[in-house]
């Protein structure tokens, strides 16, 4: 358990970091880490900052690349800060460095990449997905150094490329090029996805099916329709068709919110450029997170036979294609010490029980548990992450500093 007398130096520390917090973001904002798959720079600027500012601190900082000739320098950082501890068993944060593309920059009140102080509100894209993980972890070691403490266990800052893009330059390649990082006692935390109120714990999640279905027919003029085969329109009747999933799968888990798998159409790509074509070539996107007790195979079977059934009725034809297809990992138990020890933190500093449960939406998390490595999910999120205007609280990043800080003084 945490020495109380210890904690409460390290909360009334951290109680005077509110402008390192926003310098801080500020210098994280400013440097656009968008991933090469959407056409930015990736994480080399950040996690150049990041490494001298911790290395600054007196830190070890490793830096484990993944090879990826599209950005400068032709690697992807994957950062590793060590503050050591007591014993060698670790207390892991892991954290992304990448962030999505802003969007549409009209619907922002400011520029993105630059950061908008409101009150209790920081904006600029990352702000929360994910620089609230890695401010609120710096913060809370950078507490525990100020005042000299050494802690029970040896933190370990995990600081990764590629969340956004399916972790193949970022915590996959840690896994699998430096499994020897990583053991089973270690606390694993993400602080990836939570819930307005820091209670959400998250401990397991549901399978992801990212599929790409193309119809191919006959494009033509569209004032002669019948020397061509419509596949918007056949499109549109492939979408209704889907609808059908949610009949073939109905198993509720009340582990989960939303309780039931979902499938939902998502990205359309552009057919035609003009308006009197009609388009020869659709492609859209089917998002669906789906129950653990259902069998992927199985899904892509039905997503198939329900989709070539609607488009054979316009005499197109379909292709479906998985753009990512990841089983869902074992749960981390309810009991697992990492659970605990988040459950103890948020109750001291929040006052409130956690509520450890599933969700729909992926974590990093996942490729933790698939390797027998109990990890849970939390922060206090603002619900803006990927949206224009995206937020951070303030008093959110100091609360959840103090939970980590807790964990990283419990015995």
């Amino acid at each position: 358990m945490s020495d109380k007398n210890l904690f409460a130096r390290v909360a009334e520390r951290l109680g005077t970091y509110q402008q390192q917090i926003i310098d801080l973001q500020r210098e994280l904002v400013s440097r656009n880490a968008v991933g090469p798959d959407h056409g930015g720079p990736g994480e080399v600027e950040k996690a150049a900052f990041l490494a001298a500012l911790l290395r600054d601190w007196g830190l070890q900082v490793d830096n484990f690349p993944a090879p990826d000739d599209r950005v400068a320098g032709g690697e992807r950082p994957n950062l590793v800060a060590w503050v050591p501890g007591q014993r060698p068993e670790k207390v892991w944060v892991l954290s992304h460095m990448d962030v999505v593309p802003p969007g549409d920059e009209a619907l922002w009140d400011s520029d993105p990449f630059t950061l908008r102080v409101e009150g209790d509100r920081i904006y600029g894209r990352g702000t929360e997905d994910d620089h609230h993980g890695i401010v609120t972890s710096l913060m809370a070691v950078k507490a525990i150094l100020d005042l000299g403490i050494e802690p029970p266990r040896t933190i370990a800052l995990a600081l990764v490329s590629d969340e956004e893009t399916g972790n193949e330059k970022g915590l996959i390649h840690l896994l699998q090029e430096q499994p020897q990082l990583f053991a089973p006692e270690d606390l694993i935390i993400v602080p990836d996805a939570g819930s307005l109120d820091g209670t959400l714990v998250e401990v397991a999640e549901k399978s992801i099916l990212w599929l790409r279905l193309t119809l191919e027919g006959k494009q033509c003029h569209a004032s002669r329709p019948d020397l061509g085969r419509n596949t918007l329109r056949a499109c549109a009747h492939v979408i209704l068709a889907l609808e059908e999933l949610a009949r073939e799968f109905p198993a509720e888990n009340p582990l989960f919110r939303p309780a039931v798998s979902t499938f939902e159409p998502t990205k359309k790509e552009a057919n035609v450029p003009n308006i009197n074509t009609i388009p020869g070539r659709d492609v859209f996107y089917l998002d669906c997170r789906v129950l653990p007790e259902y069998d992927l195979a199985r899904v892509k079977e039905k997503v198939l036979a329900l989709g070539e059934d609607a488009a054979r009725r316009f005499e197109v034809s379909l292709q479906v294609e998985p753009v990512q297809e990841l089983s869902s990992a074992p749960a981390t138990p309810l009991e697992a010490p990492v659970v605990k020890a988040l459950e103890r933190a948020i109750r001291e500093v929040y006052g409130r029980e956690a509520n450890p449960r599933g969700i729909g939406g992926g974590t990093v998390a996942a490729f933790f548990r698939q390797k027998g490595l109990p990890a849970a999910v939390w922060m206090t999120v603002s619900q803006t992450a990927h949206q224009p205007n995206e937020f951070s609280l303030l008093s959110n990043i100091l609360g959840d500093a103090r939970v980590l800080a807790h964990v990283f003084l419990e015995d």
